[in-house]
């Protein structure tokens, strides 16, 4: 796990956990960015999409690209960078949604 850098927001896309390679990737530290929106590493331009989907996955609890490996564009510190990604939503004990992690590795 050291490798990735994962991501963890609730089902309102605040973000809960940073770890250090998030900080590494993504430029900014975890006390910077746990306790703020997603909107922190969404791009601008792909905000609405994002959104729409986050809102449709936390509600029906499903998500076309959970599982799947795809190039994410990040809004890093020092602009946007698109990393190898995977994204899982995180349900509890009773199978509900509870949030979302993103698991990213390094840019080609």
């Amino acid at each position: 796990m050291d490798e990735h850098a994962v991501v963890v927001a609730d089902t309102a896309g605040v973000i809960q956990f940073w770890n250090r390679k998030a900080e590494a990737f993504f430029g900014y530290a975890a006390p910077d960015a746990v306790g703020q929106s997603l909107d922190l590493i969404v791009p601008e331009q792909y905000r609405e999409a994002h959104w729409k989907g986050l809102r449709q996955a936390m509600t029906v609890g499903k998500a076309t690209a959970e599982g799947t490996s795809f190039d994410l564009p990040i809004n890093c510190r020092g602009g946007v960078t698109p990393f190898p990604a995977t994204f899982r939503l995180i349900r509890d004990a009773g199978y509900s949604v509870i949030g979302a992690m993103l698991i990213c590795t390094a840019p080609k």
